[in-house]
């Protein structure tokens, strides 16, 4: 069984001149105008994008085999389900616009469970959040710079450079608030060491297998099948000594978000005799939790590639614009 990380090194689709003329039309006509022109755009990319339209309908096919997904869609997935799940898509990276350009306040972000991180922050405890590829992460990292949360947000720019690109012009001070995951480098456990040490926030997604991770990873059950999630985030929380919390941020409609948190572990302790068995525990408690947020938003969960690695015919992902991926603690061993 294949892990699908090979999303990491699929092609990015798109221009920087396309995306750059996105920015001026949005800083010209405002966001409710272009929401109506990125209507044609997600059409072009649904049309030429036959593998992610295979896995999207994959995706949603196993999402209406359940009792909750069924109640979810209402309707046996058809293709223009797909096609709102890449609409879907296509409005989160409008919102991804506003939100680097600093316009954020244009948003409501309702937040359940403030609780469990503004305790961690009257604890002066660094922590990590620990996101997925559902909704939008660059609204939680709002919700942080409006709490006065110090957070970093873990990337891996490489496979998607030119968007990244667009967002550094758009927002510049970002930089600085980015941990760069290199794969070929442990500098960036250092980082993220520090960060947590100093009581920091450290903000990374868990639900793609990263370079390196085929060894690091758990098989645990999603969506009514075996899937691989990597073990990396819990790896890394176990040698910090730190807690987990679950972040995730849905879309509600064009004004409003509702953001998430749930703890997963207050410290990681992983016994040498259990260390299998309480990985998986813990990557199929985070994977559980994922499904349910599947439930409530199931146009919202952003992989277009063959995730669970059972189709043959299809090559092993396609990251698309998105840009935030967490590909493991590089420095750990695994033993």
């Amino acid at each position: 069984m294949r892990t699908g990380a090979g999303w990491i090194w699929a092609g990015e689709r798109g221009s920087l001149r396309a995306m750059r003329f996105a920015v001026w039309c949005y800083r010209l006509f405002g966001r409710r105008l272009i929401a109506f022109f990125i209507l044609p755009l997600v059409s072009y990319f649904f049309l030429t994008d036959r593998k992610g339209r295979h896995a999207s309908y994959r995706y949603l096919k196993r999402l209406y085999a359940l009792p909750e997904g069924r109640q979810a869609l209402g309707h046996p997935p058809r293709t223009w389900d797909c096609f709102l799940h890449y609409r879907e898509f296509g409005l989160n990276i409008l919102d991804r616009l506003v939100l680097w350009s600093g316009e954020g306040d244009q948003f409501e972000i309702i937040v359940h469970g403030r609780e469990h991180f503004a305790r961690l922050i009257e604890e002066k405890r660094g922590a990590i959040l620990l996101g997925a590829h559902v909704g939008s992460f660059d609204a939680l990292r709002v919700l942080a710079q409006k709490a006065g949360m110090p957070v970093k947000v873990v990337m891996f720019t490489q496979q998607a450079q030119k968007i990244n690109r667009i967002f550094n012009e758009l927002s510049p001070e970002m930089e600085m608030r980015v941990i760069n995951l290199d794969p070929g480098s442990i500098q960036s456990v250092f980082d993220i060491k520090a960060c947590v040490e100093r009581g920091e926030f450290v903000a990374l997604l868990g639900d793609r297998v990263g370079i390196g991770e085929h060894k690091r990873i758990s098989w645990v059950p999603f969506l009514g099948a075996m899937a691989p999630f990597p073990r990396g985030p819990f790896l890394l929380a176990s040698a910090l000594q730190c807690a987990v919390v679950l972040m995730i941020g849905l879309r509600v409609n064009n004004t409003t978000y509702e953001a998430f948190a749930e703890p997963l572990a207050d410290r990681v302790v992983l016994p040498r005799t259990t260390r299998d068995k309480t990985l998986d525990e813990l990557v199929g408690n985070y994977a559980k939790r994922l499904e349910g947020y599947c439930f409530k938003a199931p146009y919202q969960w952003f992989n277009f590639y063959d995730f669970w690695g059972d189709d043959a015919g299809a090559d092993s992902g396609r990251a698309s614009f998105d840009s935030l991926a967490w590909s493991s603690a590089a420095g750990e061993r695994d033993g």
